[in-house]
């Protein structure tokens, strides 16, 4: 197997930010596999990001904690920086280095500062790269100084044996949606940093052969869940800017052709107000943000709760509390969103564990909504939202020609008796869209009876709370298992394991790398109703251990509330980057030889 990693990165707002796709688009053009992930501080620009890819000929969904080969043309990427007081900003890449891996510096570094004699150094001048581009194409050099990125990239792949006709061939497609001129420039500064690799006598890193062409996708986490709004038939999103979920809908508003209109709001309370209203009007609809937003809609969704109104919320999870970290990854979210608001009332929390169920689980999300007549919160995470994979078309076009819209209940024509909260054996009433000529609806957030109006009557308040709760033994009857939860891995009977490894959301990738044939994967995707089968399972291994990215165990809190089983070994991460899939095996390693709790805290 084929399997290496890249790195490079630089100052926010230097144009850098832009490698990754390249670097990944160009080795998918040669039929291999990626999985690419940005990390960056919460300002606008100066300050560091950097950037991952795993490359392999097989499918990859997970980093490991070292890479092959990085490249960086500023010195505070290699060795790390310090703000004015002297505490540590970041500790610089130099340590991500495998032993004998490659990184390449800026000619003006001072080497000497690197410790390390298992890895190899090499210098390479960028501004002379720019300064001659500049000069063939009487450009200012200053104008140049953003190609950089193109330059990290070219010399990287030049250094991976892919000819030098390959990377002009990926360059000119991937930027066919440049002018000429920008097509010109880029190319030139491509051609003009392999001839300094050549000139300087770089040595290879490994040798890349063309594969079997692939019909391939680049797709990133946010870009899936937009495709998966459009395939379930979302007509509207609206959103106010958070980050990490404004990508979604910064995606969606520049693909008009997805026919989603979309609408920026003034606060995240007209946010999901809005999304309400739109879903009240027969409208499918959606809204994305992340944690302190989610906080902001709590009454609202509550509101939606009482009146039983279908709402799909994106919570793209980011560091918490507060604030917290706005670019950082947590899976801090789970049981406030299994709680926010006041009351009860019945809702359904679903998680996606790749880029690709963020597709499906997202389309699924609006079926779930309208056919139990609930709010449907998806749990994403900047783990998964802000990575990227290559992904076969085949299995976007699969989605698309298999999903089928199901609204539930809702009809046309009601008639002068329609009720809208009738009540029925299943605990699902007939829905018509507001304005529907043929009935009236009365709606509102206080108690109300069947036909809509307030009531405190106790008899009919006993049977609408009853009815509004009780839809959870409608969903965990109705829902597929594959739509609940999957066991995966090499040996997918727990009870025949040495370890059951619970896992949600975005720790699943990293998990799936990191079992051995010893071990079982249960992946929880419907975590709120949870599944009546989860018990048995548990109850069935010989060992088990929750692996989440919070610091205080939320999954397995919630397994223990519903299940009386408290699972007594963790794996927890809650520094804000994304498990890696060999701090995991390590971790489980420790779980087999006795430990009870492992914290993983690699950068």
């Amino acid at each position: 197997m084929f399997d290496f990693s890249w790195m490079t990165g630089g100052k926010q707002g230097s144009g850098i930010d832009s490698a990754l796709g390249l670097f990944s688009r160009i080795l998918m053009k040669q039929g291999y596999y990626t999985f690419g992930y940005r990390e960056y501080f919460s300002n606008i620009k100066g300050m560091h990001s950097f950037f991952t890819v795993r490359v392999s000929d097989k499918n990859v969904r997970a980093l490991g904690s070292f890479v092959d080969l990085a490249i960086f043309s500023d010195d505070e990427s290699v060795l790390g920086e310090k703000n004015a007081r002297g505490g540590t900003i970041h500790e610089g890449h130099i340590r991500d280095l495998k032993a004998n891996g490659t990184i390449i510096v800026d000619s003006k570094m001072d080497i000497s500062k690197i410790t390390r004699k298992d890895i190899k150094v090499l210098q390479l001048d960028f501004d002379s790269i720019i300064n001659e581009s500049a000069k063939q194409s009487n450009a200012k050099a200053s104008d140049l100084m953003i190609a950089k990125n193109v330059i990290c990239v070219s010399a990287s792949v030049s250094m991976l044996g892919l000819p030098t006709s390959k990377i002009e061939e990926a360059l000119k497609e991937i930027f066919s949606s440049k002018s000429e001129e920008v097509i010109k420039m880029n190319v030139l500064v491509a051609d003009n940093t392999i001839k300094y690799i050549s000139n300087k006598n770089f040595p290879q890193c490994a040798k890349l052969s063309q594969l079997p062409k692939k019909e391939l996708l680049y797709i990133e986490g946010f870009t899936a869940t937009a495709l998966g709004k459009a395939i379930a038939g979302c007509k509207m999103q609206i959103y106010y800017p958070i980050t990490p979920a404004s990508d979604e809908s910064n995606f969606i508003e520049s693909h008009p052709e997805l026919g989603i209109r979309v609408i920026q709001p003034e606060s995240e309370l007209a946010v999901v107000g809005m999304t309400t209203g739109a879903s009240l009007a027969g409208v499918r609809s959606s809204l994305s943000t992340s944690g302190p937003g989610l906080s902001l809609m709590t009454e609202t969704t509550t509101w939606a709760g009482m009146t039983e109104t279908p709402l799909v919320i994106v919570d793209h999870q980011r560091g918490a509390p507060a604030t917290g970290q706005p670019t950082r990854t947590e899976q801090a979210d789970l049981l406030f969103a299994m709680h926010m608001g006041h009351g009860d009332y019945g809702r359904m929390v679903i998680a996606p564990g790749s880029i690709e169920e963020s597709i499906s689980v997202t389309a699924l999300a609006f079926n779930y909504a309208e056919k139990f007549q609930l709010p449907v919160i998806i749990l994403s995470e900047k783990s998964l939202s802000q990575a990227s994979v290559s992904m076969d078309v085949n299995f976007v076009k699969k989605i698309k020609e298999s999903y089928r819209i199901d609204r539930g209940k809702l009809i046309q024509n009601a008639g002068p008796d329609y009720k809208r909260y009738a009540f029925t054996p299943d605990n699902i009433s007939p829905r018509i869209a507001l304005g529907d000529p043929t009935a009236i609806t009365w709606t509102t957030g206080d108690e109300h009876e069947e036909w809509g109006h307030i009531s405190e009557e106790t008899s009919n308040r006993n049977k609408m709370m009853e009815k509004r709760t009780q839809k959870t033994e409608l969903i965990l009857s109705q829902l597929p298992e594959e739509e609940k939860f999957r066991l995966l891995g090499p040996n997918a009977d727990p009870s025949k394991s040495d370890l059951l490894v619970i896992g949600w959301g975005g720790t699943s990738n990293a998990i799936m790398e990191a079992i051995t044939p010893n071990m079982t994967f249960l992946q929880i995707k419907l975590i709120e109703p949870l599944p009546k089968e989860i018990a048995s399972i548990i109850k069935g291994a010989k060992k088990v251990v929750c692996v989440e990215q919070n610091i205080s165990g939320q999954l397995k809190q919630h397994i223990a509330s519903q299940t009386g089983i408290v699972i007594e070994n963790q794996i927890l991460k809650y520094n804000g980057r994304p498990m890696r899939y060999d701090e995991v095996r390590g971790a489980l390693d420790r779980i087999l030889r006795g430990e009870k709790k492992v914290i993983l805290n690699a950068y």
